[in-house]
């Protein structure tokens, strides 16, 4: 199976004391409910990674007494990203979701601020992640030097979300519940990987944005094809074929820099590269593209620190491109028979494996 590990203990190792086991079963990837029950539950595994499930079923399985779950917060961040390209499939295929046609509907920022001011960040956070999540309006959460001071999005605003689509001409005109402009309805599809964290989030957020009078329909994809970049799939987070998709990722190490560069103009997937790249949501302003620039020239570390903040802000509260969610913890679990696990969000899970141990 491609989602486990085996770990055996090195009898050349450089400590004859250590590694304190014989062997260690991993596992991860897949279904993140499944990998914590076979920690948690039946006892099959040792440690398991990313366990993304929501606090009641965490309480569940801790009941069980075979486990515990660890968390530790970095820079792993839950979003929506906002297409800026037109993915309908009336176009040829090879220019949806290109530059060659701008979205109809999220072009205009005040729609896309206002699917941002709809969400409460709050309540995202109490129902999936508990005590491994905090709401957040940043794509840099961390570390603290690079954070910037961005905090408008924490307060849910439905009056105020109404009233930027209201001037932006979207009105329900015909008491269908949906809006409508010069025609055309004010529907999004809203996709994301099967995960039941991301279907309680994308259930309550549908709610809230037909409650402003958006039509939302919701798509969910295997994350094994989701994430797996295969240039012949339609599904896949990179091509997106999709108004809005939901999902999260991070940076390695501590420097936000190849992170923040990620969002260049040249970075959009395309067919030119087999729709690979990171600037999923098609965003390009040579403003941000000369910053990233400044930025790769820049040594003193406060000097980047503002620099990368206000790459942030243009991403976030200054065009809602990119809209934050929840800072996520990483969560995992381990045996209660495995000891020396600490949880390093900087490095790899396995990073201190040579100090586990095994309790009798």
């Amino acid at each position: 199976m491609n989602d486990t590990v085996e770990l055996e203990a090195n009898p050349h190792y450089r400590d004859p004391a250590k590694p304190a086991f014989a062997t260690v079963s991993v596992k991860g990837g897949g279904d993140a409910a499944g990998a914590a029950r076979a920690v948690m539950e039946t006892g099959e595994f040792d440690y398991a990674w990313n366990t993304q499930i929501n606090p009641e079923l965490q309480a569940q399985m801790k009941a069980g007494g075979k486990g515990q779950f660890v968390s530790a917060f970095g820079t792993l961040v839950e979003r929506i990203e906002m297409n800026m390209t037109d993915p309908s499939p009336s176009l040829p295929e090879g220019e949806r979701s290109t530059a060659k046609h701008p979205h109809p509907i999220l072009s205009d920022i005040r729609v896309r601020h206002a699917l941002s001011k709809a969400i409460d960040r709050n309540l995202l956070v109490e129902i999936g992640y508990g005590e491994a999540g905090r709401a957040t309006c940043n794509l840099v959460p961390a570390p603290a030097i690079y954070a910037s001071d961005n905090t408008e999005c924490l307060t849910q605003d439905m009056d105020g979300a109404k009233a930027l689509l209201e001037e932006a001409g979207w009105v329900d005109t015909n008491g269908d519940g949906v809006r409508e402009k010069d025609g055309k309805e004010l529907r999004l599809l809203y996709q994301t990987s099967v995960n039941p964290v991301r279907q309680d989030f994308q259930a309550v957020i549908k709610g809230w944005w037909e409650e402003l009078g958006v039509g939302v329909e919701l798509k969910t994809v295997d994350a094994g094809v989701f994430f797996g970049g295969d240039p012949g799939s339609p599904d896949t987070f990179q091509k997106f074929y999709a108004d809005v998709e939901m999902y999260a990722n991070n940076f390695d190490g501590t420097d936000p820099e190849p992170y923040v560069a990620q969002y260049t103009c040249d970075k959009a997937p395309r067919p030119e590269t087999q729709w690979q790249g990171e600037n999923v949501n098609r965003f390009c302003d040579p403003a941000y593209d000369a910053l990233v620039a400044q930025l790769l020239q820049t040594r003193e570390t406060a000097d980047r620190a503002e620099i990368i903040k206000k790459l942030n802000d243009m991403l976030t509260k200054e065009s809602h491109v990119i809209v934050p969610l929840v800072d996520r913890g990483r969560l995992s679990a381990h045996s209660n028979t495995l000891g020396g696990v600490v949880l390093n969000v900087w490095d790899s899970e396995l990073w201190n494996a040579s100090d586990w141990y095994r309790i009798k």
